[in-house]
């Protein structure tokens, strides 16, 4: 027995993207942390920016999943002339990989992904050790001198300036022959895939 056709379902599609970005958001904080620190629930560092990654690219996915589903010829039609206005080849292709990733990751575990070490900033006076003081902090560096400023260069080529800094793990994704971290790829994949949103919402208003 065929089911009947669904109406558009902005809300579950818009529910997904907030979906992927909770989960971007726990991968950027995990990306973060002091490499070596205390696994949770049994996975290392690198597995946990794994496990967030997965989660981010799924839910994101299941949004133009809902919309295809649901959309109709209406959303078909806006799909293709959605893409058709991306800017240029290059986005188009890079709107496609991260598809993909998300289907080799579903059927093969698999995501190209890699984690590398990468620099953080530290800000001394919000990680001080337990029960010491601003003024502590303060009189140190009055006596030893203020750490010069320093610049480190993280896998993906972006700089990092600062005073104090600690070891962390990225992932890391090779595009186009260029490194780019995960956090960065997810944030762009979801922004295109609200904008295929807005454009759907758009069409099915204005039919």
């Amino acid at each position: 027995m065929r089911r009947a056709p669904r109406a558009l379902d902005l809300a579950g599609a818009e529910k997904k993207l907030r979906q992927a970005e909770f989960f971007l958001a726990h991968l950027d904080q995990a990306s973060k942390e002091y490499q070596g620190g205390s696994p949770r629930g049994g996975a290392n560092d690198a597995e946990r920016l794994e496990f967030y990654f997965s989660a981010c690219l799924t839910a994101a996915q299941s949004a133009f999943y809902v919309l295809d589903k649901t959309g109709g010829a209406v959303f078909k039609k806006t799909q293709q002339k959605w893409r058709n206005g991306l800017k240029n080849d290059s986005e188009r292709h890079r709107f496609n990989k991260m598809t993909r990733r998300r289907d080799d990751d579903v059927h093969y575990a698999k995501t190209e992904a890699k984690p590398l070490a990468k620099v953080v900033e530290e800000d001394p006076i919000r990680n001080r050790p337990p029960y010491s003081s601003h003024s502590a902090i303060f009189r140190s560096a009055a006596l030893v001198g203020e750490t010069p400023e320093m610049e480190f260069e993280n896998p993906d080529g972006t700089k990092v300036r600062g005073r104090v800094f600690r070891g962390a793990v990225g992932l890391y994704l090779d595009r186009d022959g260029r490194t780019v971290e995960a956090t960065t790829a997810c944030r762009q994949f979801i922004d295109l895939l609200r904008s295929l949103l807005e454009a759907t919402k758009a069409a099915f208003a204005n039919p």
